[in-house]
């Protein structure tokens, strides 16, 4: 399996995730449900209080932020979209919820020692132009742990990748929801490729490409021990099965030094 031969801007990052393809027609349509166990494993694997300092990084448009901020964390979000902070920032005004939502690319943030957890949810992980950019992203991270803190990311697995192709097709639909959804992953230069096709109100078609770099278990992990951080656990996904070549993601705690 191989992607397809067009290329894609590898600085897409920068203003996919405003546009409203992407906030409209896939993230926001993410069922709250998932959300509410994402954040149930995220408090019971990590063991933290209610009023622990979690930095989600980056966060979208807040759904992990919202359901933690309700459970007592305090908590920071930070993102690279001003539009998806928008909306994270009214949704929390909405809800009574004090939550700081910070707009800068993860590679710029500058926290040191000031959080109980750090979050990387949703394959929000592999964007950036090459691997040392990935490193400094886990560098940033594992930097604005408290000693003993814990961070959490949750990616793709490489090796369910490796065996699976994708393709949805939703036709007619005309509520700003995807038509086609493909899948696509190349072994060669380990990259993932995920294509939505949008139909327009003037019947035309318009695709949203995000495209990531993959990493497998031990290539993650020697990354996350050089920004100073110790793997105590993988999962195969937030029901926490044990991860294999069947799972499609690969959920893993650190913590610092």
């Amino acid at each position: 399996m191989t992607s397809p031969s067009t290329e894609v801007d590898p600085t897409w990052y920068e203003t996919l995730f405003d546009r409203d393809e992407w906030l409209d027609g896939v993230a926001r349509r993410i069922p709250q449900a998932l959300t509410l166990r994402q954040v149930d494993f995220v408090l019971e694997k990590l063991g933290l209080s209610r009023d622990a300092a979690v930095l989600d990084f980056p966060c979208g448009h807040g759904r992990h932020s919202l359901e933690l901020a309700r459970r007592g964390c305090q908590v920071t979000g930070v993102d690279i979209s001003k539009r998806a902070l928008e909306i994270a920032r009214g949704a929390a005004a909405e809800d009574g919820l004090d939550i700081t939502f910070v707009h800068t690319d993860m590679r710029e943030v500058s926290f040191d020692r000031e959080f109980d957890a750090v979050l990387n949810l949703f394959s929000s992980f592999g964007y950036l132009e090459t691997v040392d950019d990935d490193q400094r992203v886990l560098n940033v991270a594992a930097r604005a742990l408290k000693p003993g803190g814990a961070f959490l990311i949750d990616v793709f697995n490489l090796h369910w990748l490796a065996g699976h192709s994708q393709e949805w097709h939703s036709p007619g639909r005309g509520d700003g929801a995807p038509i086609l959804e493909r899948r696509s992953f190349d072994p060669a230069e380990r990259r993932s490729r995920a294509t939505w096709t949008f139909l327009q109100p003037d019947g035309g078609r318009r695709d949203l490409v995000l495209e990531l770099r993959v990493y497998g278990p031990r290539e993650l992990t020697a990354m996350l021990e050089e920004a100073g951080l110790i793997v105590e656990t993988t999962w195969g996904g937030f029901d926490g099965a044990v991860l294999s070549r069947e799972a499609s993601r690969m959920v893993v705690l650190a913590r610092r030094r």
